[in-house]
C-alpha cells in the first residue's frame, strides 16, 4: 500500500480495500436528477473532479487560483459529506506549469494536491513529460494519491507499467477508480521517456479493467461501483458544441460509446474544454444514460457528480453532475485547517520564485500571443516568433549550424507573452511561454520531406484535433489548397521568396521534441524521424529564449501569415484580346489576440504591380481545416498590350508566371503560378 494514501483516505472517511467477494454490478443505466436529491434509499457515493490541473497554484503572484480552487473543492466536499466523496483527477495535473511551480519542478503543485486529499488520479501525457522512471521515481513517491493508467505496458508485453486501478470503501460499497490516458501520448511527449512503453487504446485498457472487477472472481479484485477516468475527451465545451457534435468525433465517440456499459461515471481531459453530458449508455432503454463530465483546465471549476446506487438493484439509478466554477475562499474556508496547509503551501511556492520570476529579461512592444481560442489548430504570432528564434540562436557566431528553417509545434507553446503595463518580459514570462526544458536540435531535410511536414499539419483521422498548426521562420511562405486530397494540400512552398527545391537539403532547427530520431511520430509529425545529421545545440530551448528576448528588445510580434489557402487563381480569355485573372486567396491573417486584419493586397509579376485588390476580414471555418481570416476573392482583366511585357518574345507559346500578391498592412506574401495565353 503507497506510503500516505491510508491516512489520506481515513481523512475522508475513505478506506482503501481489496478484494470481496461480492457480486459485481450489472450495468449501470441511470437518469439523471436535474439537481434533484437522489432517490430515498440509494447510497450516495460523490465524485469531486479536476483535470489539466497542470500546476496553476500560482498564476498572479498571490496564489489566487490555487486558493480559490482549494476552497471551492473543500467547501463541496464538506457540503455532500467527506465520508461518501472522493477526490479524482484526469491526469496532466503537473507539467507545463506556471513559473511558480516549475521552477520547483512540479513539486508545490504535487504537495498542494495531496494537502487537498486528491485520492486518485488516471495520468495524462505531461506526467511522462520528463519520462516514465521521473514519474515512477520521482512523481508517484511525492503523491499521496494514486496514479493509474491501466492501458500503458511495459513494451512487447501485457505487464501494466501503472497500477490499473484504485479501489476505495465508499458508504460501504467498493468504488474502483480505472485510469486510461490518450493512446497518442508517445506523440506527445520525447520519445526516448517512453520507448520502453506501449499504450494501448485506453478504452480497451479501461475495459479490460471493468470485466476483470466484475467477474466475480474476488482473487482478482471485484467492485461494486465503477468510475472511468480518461485522459482523452471531445474538442467542444458545453457552449460551443452539442452533445451531438461531440458524438460526430470519433475519438469522443467511441470513449461514451464503447466504454463498458459497468462503468457508471466517465470522467475526461487532455482537451481542455468544460462540458457536461448525459449519455445513452449503449444496450440499455432509450434514456438510461450515464454522466460523462470534463472540467475544462487550469482550475476554473470542480466537476462534481452524485451517483446514487441501490442496493436492491446492485447498481447506480440516479445521478447528477455539473461543474462548479472555482470562487474566492469564504470565511468558513479561510478558517479552514486543511484550506491553510494548502494556502501556505502556495505562498512558500511563491515566496521561492518570487526574486527570481521579478528579473527582467527585455521588453516587447505589444503583447505577442497563440492562436487563443483556435486552440493550436491556426497559425500564430508567437509561434512564427520562436521558429525564428530558433535559427537566430543556432545560427549565432561561434555556434553556427547552418539553419535554413526554423519550427515550432503549438503545443510546446505554453502562454502568451503579455505587454502588461510597460511591456518589460520578466524571466518568469519567458520561461513559462517554453516550460518543457528540451534542447535545441537540428537536422537535414530534403525539400520533399519538408513538404511532408506541412502536409502532417492535417492529423490523423479521428483524433480531437484535426489540424496543428506549425510556427515557422520568416523566410518561409507556402500555400495550400485545403479541398486537395490529404496529403496533397500543399501546392508551393517558397524559402526566401525562391520556390524550395524537392531534391534539395535544408537543416530544420526546433525543439528536441520534434528533431528526434527515436521513438514514435511526435505531434502525428513522423518525417521528422527520417531526417539525417542530427546534431544537439546544447541549448536548451528556455534559456536560448530567454536570452534572445534580452538581445532583441524590444520585440514586437510578427504579423505575417505563413500558410495562405489558394482555391481559386486562373487566367482565361482570347489570346488576342484581354484576359481575365480570377483569384479566391483565403487566410492572410494570423489568429490570436495580436494579430492584425489585411484590408488590401496588390498583385504584381516579376515585381511589377498589376492590380490593387481587397481583402475582406471574414472568417472561413473549418471544416476543411484550418479555419481561415482574411479573403480577397477578385477578378480584373488585363489587355493584350498590357500583358506584353512578360508575353513579348515568347512566339505562341503560352506563358507560366508567378503571381506575388502582398497583403497590406501585415506584408503576408502569397507565390501563385498562372499560366498567360500569348
Amino acid at each position: 500500500m503507497k506510503h500516505g494514501r491510508t491516512i489520506a483516505a481515513a481523512a475522508t472517511g475513505l478506506v482503501l480495500v481489496g478484494s470481496a467477494a461480492l457480486t459485481g454490478p450489472t450495468a449501470s443505466a441511470a437518469t439523471n436528477m436535474n439537481g434533484a436529491p437522489l432517490p430515498a434509499g440509494t447510497t450516495p457515493i460523490n465524485i469531486l473532479n479536476l483535470n489539466d490541473f497542470h500546476g496553476r497554484i500560482d498564476t498572479d503572484g498571490k496564489g489566487t487560483l490555487g486558493k480559490n480552487f482549494a476552497c471551492t473543492l473543500l467547501t463541496q466536499r464538506e457540503n455532500l459529506g467527506a465520508a461518501n466523496t472522493l477526490t479524482l483527477g484526469a491526469g496532466d495535473l503537473v507539467g507545463a506549469s506556471p513559473f511558480t511551480s516549475a521552477v520547483q519542478n512540479d513539486e508545490p503543485t504535487i504537495d498542494y494536491l495531496n494537502a487537498i486529499g486528491v485520492n486518485a488520479s488516471s495520468v495524462g501525457n505531461h506526467e511522462f513529460d520528463q519520462g516514465y522512471a521521473d514519474l515512477t521515481d520521482r512523481i508517484e513517491p511525492h503523491a499521496d494519491f494514486q496514479y493509474v493508467g491501466a492501458n500503458v505496458f511495459l513494451k512487447g508485453t501485457q505487464t501494466p507499467a501503472l497500477k490499473q486501478y484504485e479501489s476505495y470503501t465508499v458508504g460501504g460499497l467498493r468504488v474502483a477508480v480505472i485510469g486510461g490516458v490518450t493512446k497518442d501520448t508517445p506523440n506527445l511527449v520525447a520519445g526516448e521517456g517512453v520507448a520502453n512503453l506501449d499504450f494501448i487504446d485506453p478504452v480497451e485498457g479501461v475495459n479490460r479493467v471493468a470485466t476483470q472487477l466484475t467477474d466475480g472472481n474476488a482473487a482478482n479484485g471485484e467492485a461494486d461501483v465503477l468510475i472511468a477516468e480518461y485522459h482523452e475527451g471531445g474538442p467542444f465545451s458545453s457552449t460551443n458544441g452539442t452533445l451531438a457534435d461531440q458524438l460526430a468525433v470519433p475519438v469522443f465517440a467511441h470513449l461514451v460509446n464503447d466504454t463498458s456499459a459497468k462503468v457508471a461515471a466517465i470522467l475526461q481531459g487532455h482537451t481542455h474544454q468544460a462540458y457536461v453530458y448525459d449519455v445513452q449508455i449503449p444496450g440499455e432503454s432509450a434514456g438510461q444514460t450515464r454522466p460523462v463530465l470534463q472540467t475544462g483546465n487550469y482550475a476554473a471549476a470542480v466537476g462534481k457528480i452524485q451517483l446514487g446506487y441501490d442496493p436492491a438493484a446492485k447498481k447506480v439509478t440516479a445521478y447528477n453532475a455539473a461543474n462548479i466554477p472555482a470562487i474566492a475562499p469564504s470565511a468558513a474556508c479561510l478558517a479552514n485547517p486543511t484550506y491553510q496547509t494548502a494556502a501556505k503551501i502556495i505562498d512558500d511556492a511563491i515566496a521561492y520564485a518570487a526574486p527570481i520570476a521579478a528579473q527582467p529579461v527585455g521588453k516587447i512592444t505589444s503583447s505577442i500571443t497563440r492562436d487563443g481560442a483556435d486552440d493550436r489548430k491556426r497559425e500564430s504570432a508567437l509561434s512564427n516568433l520562436i521558429a525564428q528564434q530558433y535559427v537566430e540562436s543556432l545560427n549565432a557566431p561561434g555556434r553556427d549550424l547552418g539553419v535554413d528553417i526554423g519550427v515550432m509545434n503549438p503545443g510546446g507553446v505554453r502562454t502568451d507573452l503579455l505587454y502588461g503595463t510597460d511591456g518589460t518580459v520578466t524571466f518568469a514570462q519567458a520561461a513559462t511561454v517554453l516550460p518543457f526544458g528540451n534542447n535545441l536540435k537540428a537536422a537535414d531535410y530534403t525539400g520533399a520531406q519538408f513538404k511532408q511536414i506541412l502536409e502532417e499539419q492535417w492529423q490523423p483521422d479521428g483524433l480531437s484535433r484535426p489540424y496543428l498548426a506549425l510556427g515557422v521562420s520568416k523566410n518561409v511562405s507556402y500555400t495550400y489548397d485545403p479541398n486537395r486530397p490529404k496529403g496533397d494540400r500543399i501546392t508551393g512552398i517558397f524559402l526566401d521568396g525562391k520556390p524550395i527545391d524537392p531534391a534539395g537539403t535544408y537543416t530544420i532547427a526546433s525543439s528536441s521534441f520534434l528533431i528526434t530520431n527515436v521513438g514514435v511520430a511526435p505531434d502525428n509529425f513522423g518525417t521528422f524521424l527520417e531526417g539525417t545529421n542530427y546534431r544537439d545545440s546544447g541549448l536548451v530551448d528556455q534559456n536560448a529564449f530567454v536570452d534572445w528576448i534580452g538581445a532583441n528588445s524590444p520585440l514586437s510580434p510578427p504579423l505575417v501569415q505563413h500558410g495562405v489557402g489558394v482555391l481559386a487563381a486562373k487566367v482565361t480569355g482570347d489570346k488576342n484580346a484581354s484576359q481575365k485573372f480570377t483569384l479566391r486567396l483565403e487566410g492572410f491573417d494570423l489568429a490570436g489576440a495580436s494579430a492584425v486584419a489585411n484590408t488590401s493586397a496588390k498583385v504584381a509579376i516579376n515585381g511589377v504591380t498589376i492590380q490593387d485588390v481587397p481583402i475582406t476580414t471574414v472568417r472561413v471555418p473549418a471544416p476543411p481545416s484550418p479555419s481561415r481570416d482574411g479573403v480577397l476573392d477578385a477578378s480584373f482583366s488585363l489587355t493584350k498590350q498590357q500583358l506584353l511585357p512578360w508575353t513579348k518574345g515568347n512566339g505562341h507559346r503560352d506563358v507560366p508566371v508567378m503571381l506575388t500578391i502582398t497583403a497590406a498592412p501585415t506584408g503576408t506574401t502569397a507565390y501563385v503560378p498562372v499560366t498567360i495565353s500569348k
